[in-house]
């Protein structure tokens, strides 16, 4: 018997299940190898909110790669204790399917029908409450389909100049690459995720986030929610792997962005971010992001609050349709050879942030990460 939970993700309000494949480490589908991994996961200090992350992360990984019953309780509970309810409770209906338990059944089916209902009464508030306080200048109106593109061309010799610019940086000091690593660090810095002291960043800058000549201490993160260094690290490979993708993609004929891409690149961006441990304003604690699936699945709606400005974003149940609208008009804007790339960009951005496709949490607005990145590669690649 090795029934092993964390406690910290232990949900307690479901009926306890006993079946072997949710009781036993699965040794024959995963291997001694992660199989152990696995059982270490499970026996960190409850207590360590940074292993505890560690451990979410390692589940979901493996869950993505094989969709076992002992890993989808796991990872059901763990969602559903860091408020990923909807998200949580798709994971407790695959189970059942699999282990066709009477009384889990019940609890799975009761539970779906109280957060579906809850989650439709939060859409219908999000959309017409009018005292959720909305800045009327800043409520919801859809963009991708309306808003015209920028009307701002440029001459060839304009064209010329930006391009030689580029190729110059290709030089053998490798200022391309430097310049990647600095838009890394300096976009995890303007979101409050994690800010090194100079003259880590300069080290970083030059040699890059995998191969560290010296190792870090705590002391050269000096501001950010992520106060562990691994993870910090971790984060910034994670920036730096998409911002690569984004960049090969933009450099392929013909461009062609779809929802499925920019989904698959938000999973690859947030691999780490997908459960942290975090400094907020009431102090350090876990959160729970989903990863590669829009608002749309998680049926999340956001806000922005800025000063005395309060943002409503798009509806959770409109946020595919406009995405699928924003990647082919995005299409478009692409193919217009002698468009100012900085009017592209604003236009970009502007669209993508007001559908605020993904999930935000009190300690990372990465939507705005990866529309930078992909703003940045735009324009580079031009």
């Amino acid at each position: 018997m090795s029934n092993l939970h964390l406690s910290v993700y232990l949900n307690e309000d479901r009926p306890q299940v006993l079946h072997p494949s949710v009781t036993e480490l699965p040794l024959d589908a995963l291997g001694p190898e992660l199989c152990a991994r696995l059982k270490d996961s499970l026996a960190v200090d409850s207590s360590d909110g940074v292993a505890c992350a560690a451990s979410a992360r390692l589940w979901e990984c493996l869950l993505e790669k094989t969709r076992l019953p002992y890993l989808l309780l796991r990872v059901a509970d763990m969602r559903m204790s860091l408020g990923s309810k909807v998200t949580a409770v798709m994971l407790y209906v695959e189970l059942q399917a699999i282990l066709r338990d009477p009384t889990f059944s019940l609890w799975v089916a009761q539970s779906r029908s109280s957060i579906l209902a809850e989650a439709d009464r939060q859409l219908i508030e999000y959309k017409n409450n009018p005292s959720l306080g909305f800045s009327p200048s800043q409520r919801w109106r859809s963009t991708a389909g309306i808003d015209t593109f920028p009307y701002c061309r440029l001459q060839q010799a304009q064209i010329t100049s930006m391009r030689d610019d580029w190729l110059r940086m290709d030089s053998p000091m490798d200022i391309k690459a430097k310049f990647f690593n600095l838009h890394c660090l300096e976009t995890n810095v303007i979101e409050g995720t994690v800010q090194f002291d100079e003259s880590t960043t300069t080290q970083m800058v030059q040699l890059g986030f995998y191969n560290q000549a010296e190792p870090l201490d705590a002391e050269n993160l000096i501001r950010g929610a992520v106060r562990d260094r691994a993870d910090a690290i971790s984060i910034l490979q994670d920036t730096h792997k998409a911002l690569n993708e984004i960049f090969a993609i933009l450099q392929s004929e013909p461009i062609n962005l779809t929802v499925e891409l920019v989904r698959r690149l938000h999973a690859q961006l947030m691999k780490t971010s997908r459960v942290l441990y975090v400094d907020t304003n009431r102090g350090r604690r876990l959160s729970y992001l989903n990863v590669g699936v829009t608002r749309q699945i998680s049926r999340v709606n956001v806000t922005a609050t800025l000063k005395s400005v309060k943002i409503q974003f798009c509806p959770s149940d409109e946020v595919e349709t406009e995405l699928s609208i924003f990647c082919r008009r995005f299409n478009e804007l692409v193919q217009n050879s002698n468009m100012d790339p900085f009017a592209a960009a604003a236009w970009i951005s502007h669209i993508f942030i007001t559908i605020h496709p993904f999930e935000a949490s009190s300690s990372s607005t990465y939507y705005e990460r990866i529309s930078s990145n992909i703003l940045m590669c735009f324009y580079i690649g031009w």
